[in-house]
């Protein structure tokens, strides 16, 4: 391949604002090195490929995953699961299925965009309860109050000043309530601009966002041009699913790799989320 002078592409006035060498060496695809694969953060159960049996991967580093149902459908106890899933300790009581692969002590960012702070409180302390064990790089923010815009800036500024406040690097990232990062959920440029966010997100700090979004009852698909973007960019697309009885299905109809088995799950006597094993 010919070698560029990108100090000839990078002189014109009209795009002085573009680094075009930057962006170039940050998007082209050498097929000689191998790339490695994604750092998995969590896994349900396993799949086989070639005759070996591998973790299928329902979270990785640098992407994104969304868990999408309707209201009341139970999405912010599976979101309490995963995080205490990923932080450990008894967690495999609660979901036998679903595996960490945390080498070591990552913090963990969740943000609450729905509820007040006593509510919020509640639900932040449900993954330490699942653990059995407050995990101190936990960091939770509720946001309800904040403007849409700050928001999302809070978000965005939490992530580049991670060193202030957290001891170790951010891995995780918690958004429950994706929807109120934009005015209007049916607005292109809002939607769009969130889902840029989203993937500069976990593309700069190599980071997982799992963010939470309603569906309609009518339709099943995400709300909006916001739950169109989820669809197309997530890496998986977790579905919720209540049923007559009120125990809640969970599927992956949406997924880049492997999708994982469905399963269900069902609430405790002490509030706390649990896999239904008979299923």
């Amino acid at each position: 391949m010919a070698e560029l002078n990108f100090d000839e592409i990078n002189s014109d006035n009209s795009e002085s604002q573009f680094d075009f060498k930057k962006v170039f060496d940050s998007c082209f695809i050498d097929l000689s090195v191998e790339i490695e694969r994604p750092e998995i953060l969590l896994s349900i159960g396993e799949h086989s490929y070639k005759d070996k049996m591998y973790p299928t991967a329902v979270m990785t580093a640098g992407e994104f995953s969304a868990i999408v149902a309707t209201s009341k459908s139970k999405k912010t106890f599976l979101k309490s699961a995963f995080c205490g899933c990923y932080i450990g300790g008894n967690a495999t009581n609660y979901f036998p299925n679903i595996k960490s692969h945390r080498d070591k002590n990552y913090s963990i960012l969740d943000f609450d965009t729905e509820q007040g702070k006593f509510y919020t409180q509640r639900t932040f302390r449900r993954p330490h309860e699942i653990a059995g064990a407050t995990y101190d790089n936990f960091k939770g923010f509720a946001c309800r109050h904040l403007p849409t815009k700050e928001r999302v800036l809070l978000i965005d500024n939490c992530l580049k000043k991670q060193s202030e406040f957290c001891k170790e690097v951010v891995k995780l990232v918690f958004i429950d309530g994706i929807a109120d990062l934009v005015e209007n959920t049916n607005d292109l440029v809002m939607s769009s601009e969130v889902a840029d966010y989203l993937l500069r997100w976990t593309y700069e700090y190599n980071i997982h966002i799992c963010v939470v979004i309603h569906k309609s009852g009518l339709t099943n698909k995400p709300l909006g041009h916001m739950g169109t973007y989820v669809l197309k960019k997530a890496e998986s697309v977790i579905d919720l699913e209540r049923e007559e009885n009120g125990i809640i299905k969970v599927t992956n109809p949406y997924s880049r790799g492997y999708s994982f088995d469905e399963f269900r799950f069902d609430i405790d006597k002490n509030a706390l989320p649990f896999l239904l094993k008979d299923y």
